[in-house]
């Protein structure tokens, strides 16, 4: 270092954390200088420039670039408190910070319910005197981020999952599998449905209801693509005009859906599609249902109209709870809110109800024969 005139760089993350301390109010004057020193080496400024604007001694820039190239921030920062390797953030010191990281802020007296990196490294520098970890009350944001990395905790972000909480859900999944698996052995080797010589077939109906489907109107109306514009333009303001639900099954035999739109789904609603499938099959056919535990499914109404049924007539099968994802259904309101739900605009909420018996139609035109295939090579029968 003959020539004064020189520029150092920074180590990674190094510049972000000493320019945080240089701008710090609230931490020894000795720790903002030095970080005020790196800095100004980093950009090329002379030995001598740097002292005169610190009102320093040279020989205190000169030791301060000399510990950090040998050893880091901490030894150009901080004084020794004995020989041998410059402190550094401890282990006990990191497993504090990924403790707090994986503790709800609302449970520590914030009103948030995640963690920001901003909120995080605010907390930890605010209580780290009191936990015995003076070094982390000058911890750099990207300090932390980089400890949190490393640890493969990223307490910002929530990624969903769906508990087992049924106790008896591997038993109902395999019923349901199974009853697929029959389904399976209804059609012979070019895909046509066996018809027993006593003509008793059992269908298989895959049934659930999508409640909540808005109709919601334009206050203006669209315009169209266009030479100047390839998209469709429309009004940010719209008019709510109710809601709809649907009540919908798919016969697992012939891929036929099934639909009644109505203003609930409650019992009544849910009795109502159990007639719609009574008069549409043939009185000697078993009509079994795959559906969820919702409580109109089981209700004394329910219970009342099936008892007025012949004991064989209707079959329920019920998926585990939180085990809707193995109703073949889903798939089918998934396709329907993709093709038409998606961006639907009308006049009315009864033009809402026909476009939906609409889509139906249209499905039902050319309808498509759903096969499950998780897991039924694991099935027996």
């Amino acid at each position: 270092m003959a020539n004064h005139t020189y520029c150092i760089e920074l180590m990674d993350g190094d510049h972000d954390y000493l320019l945080s301390l240089s701008k710090n109010r609230t931490i020894r004057a000795q720790v903002v200088e030095r970080a005020k020193i790196l800095l100004q080496k980093e950009a090329g400024k002379s030995d001598k420039f740097v002292a005169e604007g610190l009102c320093i001694d040279v020989n205190t820039v000169r030791r301060c670039v000399q510990k950090y190239l040998e050893g880091g921030t901490d030894l150009a920062l901080y004084d020794r408190q004995r020989k041998g390797r410059p402190t550094e953030i401890s282990a006990d010191a990191v497993a504090w910070i990924i403790n707090l990281a994986c503790q709800r802020p609302a449970d520590l007296g914030y009103a948030q319910e995640l963690w920001t990196l901003s909120s995080l490294h605010k907390h930890i520098r605010g209580h780290a005197c009191d936990a015995g970890f003076h070094r982390l009350e000058t911890i750099s944001k990207a300090r932390v981020q980089q400890i949190l990395k490393e640890q493969d905790i990223k307490p910002f972000k929530i990624k969903y999952y769906c508990e087992k909480r049924d106790p008896d859900f591997e038993t109902k999944m395999h019923n349901v599998l199974t009853v697929y698996k029959q389904v399976e052995m209804q059609f012979d080797e070019n895909g046509t449905i066996i018809v027993p010589e006593d003509y008793k077939l059992t269908i298989t109906v895959s049934y659930d209801e999508k409640p909540g489907i808005q109709a919601v109107a334009n206050t203006s109306d669209d315009l169209r693509p266009a030479d100047k514009n390839g998209e469709i333009l429309r009004d940010y303001e719209y008019k709510r005009l109710g809601t709809v639900s649907l009540l919908a099954g798919i016969d697992l035999l012939t891929g036929e859906a099934i639909p009644l739109v109505s203003d609930t789904h409650k019992s009544s609603d849910f009795v109502r599609f159990l007639k719609i499938l009574d008069l549409k099959y043939p009185e000697q056919d078993t009509i079994r249902v795959i559906l969820d535990n919702h409580s109109a499914h089981t209700s004394k109404e329910t219970k009342a109209f099936l008892a007025t049924m012949p004991e064989w007539r209707f079959e329920f099968v019920f998926t585990p709870k939180h085990g809707s994802w193995l109703n073949m259904i889903e798939s089918f309101f998934s396709k329907m809110t993709k093709q038409m739900l998606k961006g639907i605009r009308v006049t009315s909420k009864q033009e809402l109800v026909d476009r939906i018996y609409k889509y139906f139609k249209e499905i039902n035109a050319d309808p498509v024969v759903y096969h499950w295939k998780y897991k039924m090579d694991e099935i027996q029968l």
